[in-house]
């Protein structure tokens, strides 16, 4: 499944936010929240979680660098499944670390979801949006294959029933 779009959301006073419906299917095997690098909580898949760790454990353990990104990796990251409602609980701990209150943005990022603060994301938002340009140029391989726009064009389009 490719995660795409921006959802809006809340966390209810036991600290669980529901997962947007569309993307529901991709967890049910269950679920895992971490610290992501930018003050936000990631939101994996069992199967992207795995490649994600395999990724930072093939790192050499003798560069500090990746001793402390394996530290904010697997120290913050939080296995789980979603209740019946569709809905999975953040730890305090994760929602210290990424300032989230009460309302929530919920951001698909193609093979993974992050959540965000308001505030936190919509100066994030901002500054995609003015320097989208440049990020693109930065970027490896930025233009998306035609496959992948094609999918994420229709699943917009069912959004808006356009």
């Amino acid at each position: 499944m490719i995660f795409a779009g921006e959802y809006e959301h809340r966390i209810d006073p036991q600290g669980r936010v529901a997962i947007p419906a569309r993307f529901k299917m991709a967890f049910v095997d269950g679920i895992v929240l971490g610290r992501a690098y930018d003050n936000c909580v990631v939101v994996y898949t069992p199967e992207e979680w795995e490649r994600a760790a395999a990724d930072i454990s093939q790192q050499p353990n003798t560069a500090s660098s990746a001793r402390k990104l394996a530290r904010l990796t697997f120290s913050g990251a939080y296995v789980g499944t979603l209740d019946r409602s569709g809905r999975v609980v953040i730890p305090a701990q994760l929602r210290e670390y990424a300032g989230l209150g009460e309302d929530v943005i919920i951001v698909g990022t193609g093979r993974f979801i992050e959540i965000w603060s308001t505030v936190a994301w919509s100066e994030e938002r901002r500054t995609l949006d003015t320097e989208a340009t440049d990020i693109a140029e930065r970027a490896p391989h930025a233009a998306p294959h035609r496959e992948l726009a094609e999918i994420v064009i229709r699943q917009n389009e069912g959004e808006t029933g356009g």
